[in-house]
């Protein structure tokens, strides 16, 4: 890992050249208040000071919705050949960096998902600092700061980048225009440990964590459940935006006119009454208390079985996007008393 400087003003230019080797994603302003990352179209579109999109940036590697396959009569069975473009993410926080390596474990468990890393070996990444909202959870869940998966980071200062180099792809990054990076001088250093320092005391959401899977198991019958269910509507926010959550369902559409059959996969929810529904009618989970249960034990406690680290990243979305206005600090925060 090295450090260079980019001075604001040459952050554009940068953007520019770099758009013309890659296919470039960056925040854009969606409505008032909400963002989404597009295809770049120039400086003027991108979002500098966006604090999170409505959907993850999961969607570039997990679509929601895609086709894996197709069987047509007398042609057999034909696979999804389209090749992705080599592309940059730019802009993207150390919660949703942490979201893409979770996504990579778990794509990765057993069997890799073809689907997921063909997209996923061709995207770069272009991390982005930002500062806490009343939303954001992230020092709580441990990933205000990441040390991996990105290319480059920028750390903004007040009149430059601070920018890490941490991979090959982020140095032929750098070496498409090499005459913007610089050295950091010893006062650009001093203000980048500042920063760090008055970012971390930015952050007013907290939760305890400490011990939370015990506490989850050992409250696995309270009464909590039942009384956030009754509040919850089931509609499925919550998963379709946060950034870690994979589940997915697969189903068949066949068009009788060609004779051609597609599997699709999509998005799914376990929040859905009929997401356990099985053959003969029975459902794992078809009371409202146990749907809304397992959505917490599976993000604390299975996923952080088996690969040590619970699925939430801290970024808020779900909170923000609520509509019955359920926060995960208040649930946890119940479960404690």
């Amino acid at each position: 890992m090295i450090f260079r400087t980019l001075t604001k003003e040459s952050l554009p230019g940068f953007l520019d050249t770099v758009s013309g080797s890659y296919r470039l994603v960056v925040p854009e302003q969606k409505g008032r208040d909400t963002y989404a990352f597009r295809p770049y179209s120039g400086f003027h579109k991108v979002a500098m000071g966006f604090l999170r999109t409505v959907i993850p940036p999961k969607q570039f590697f997990f679509p929601p919705r895609e086709g894996l396959f197709q069987f047509t009569t007398g042609a057999g069975i034909e696979t999804a050949t389209d090749e992705p473009p080599s592309s940059i993410i730019f802009g993207l926080h150390p919660c949703d960096l942490h979201g893409i390596d979770i996504l990579d474990r778990v794509f990765s468990y057993g069997e890799r998902d073809t689907f997921y890393w063909r997209r996923r070996e061709k995207t770069g990444f272009i991390g982005l600092s930002c500062l806490p909202d009343k939303y954001c959870l992230c020092k709580s869940m441990h990933t205000d700061f990441i040390v991996d998966i990105y290319d480059l980071f920028l750390y903004t200062l007040d009149d430059v980048y601070m920018v890490s180099v941490r991979t090959a792809l982020g140095d032929d990054l750098v070496r498409l225009r090499p005459d913007l990076f610089r050295e950091p001088t010893a006062g650009e250093i001093a203000e980048y440990k500042d920063r760090i320092e008055e970012r971390e005391a930015k952050f007013t959401r907290i939760m305890d964590i400490t011990n939370l899977a015990d506490l989850l198991t050992l409250e696995y019958k309270s009464d909590v459940w039942e009384r956030f269910s009754q509040r919850c509507l089931f509609c499925g926010s919550c998963v379709m935006v946060c950034p870690t959550c994979q589940c997915f369902d697969v189903f068949d559409s066949t068009d009788p006119l060609t004779n051609t059959t597609v599997r699709w996969r999509r998005w799914d929810a376990c929040m859905r009454k009929d997401y356990a529904l099985v053959t003969g009618g029975h459902n794992f989970r078809g009371a409202r208390p146990e749907r809304f249960r397992f959505r917490y034990l599976h993000k604390e406690i299975g996923f952080a079985e088996m690969h040590g680290k619970p699925t939430c990243t801290g970024c808020g979305r779900c909170s923000e996007t609520c509509p019955a206005g359920i926060d995960m600090v208040e649930v946890v925060r119940s479960i404690r008393e």
